[in-house]
């Protein structure tokens, strides 16, 4: 258990510099993946056995993430959301794979569902550092791509 409170340190404190720091790409997805977090914890609270079966509000959360990272994607006028996006895509597919094959090993199951967790807070940070290295170089960032300067 103390692996997730580390977690939770990590995603806080990459969320909280993304939103100090970050261009809107990156509040966005700070604050998804923190509400993602805070809300995957609270459903995950009162069960005794985790990942014995599928994992439904874990799933429902992941899939909304999902929906949320894929619009950032399409509509950032940046790279790396669409890592992001494949990553937790990958940890989205151990739902189904759970969905398919009930038989899949308890430990499989979770490992698959969050392990990519870690890549996508460091991608976070990089994308975040960059926006302020890109801000102090030339003064700008575009948040946006160029069809899209409406979205704030």
């Amino acid at each position: 258990m103390d692996r997730v409170w580390v977690f939770y340190a990590i995603q806080l404190t990459a969320s909280g510099y993304a939103l100090l720091r970050g261009g809107a790409p990156e509040r966005l997805t700070g604050l998804a993946l923190l509400l993602a977090a805070l809300s995957t914890s609270v459903i995950q609270r009162d069960i005794p056995v985790l990942f014995a079966g599928m994992e439904v509000g874990v799933m429902v959360v992941d899939l909304i993430l999902l929906v949320v990272m894929i619009m950032i994607t399409l509509h950032a006028d940046r790279f790396w959301p669409a890592w992001v996006t494949a990553l937790h895509a990958l940890g989205t597919g151990a739902h189904l794979a759970k969905a398919i094959s009930p038989d899949v090993i308890r430990l499989v199951y979770a490992v698959l569902s969050a392990v990519w967790s870690y890549p996508i807070v460091l991608l976070l940070v990089i994308g975040t550092v960059r926006h302020s290295r890109r801000i102090q170089a030339q003064g700008w960032d575009l948040d946006w791509s160029r069809q899209d300067r409406t979205i704030r």
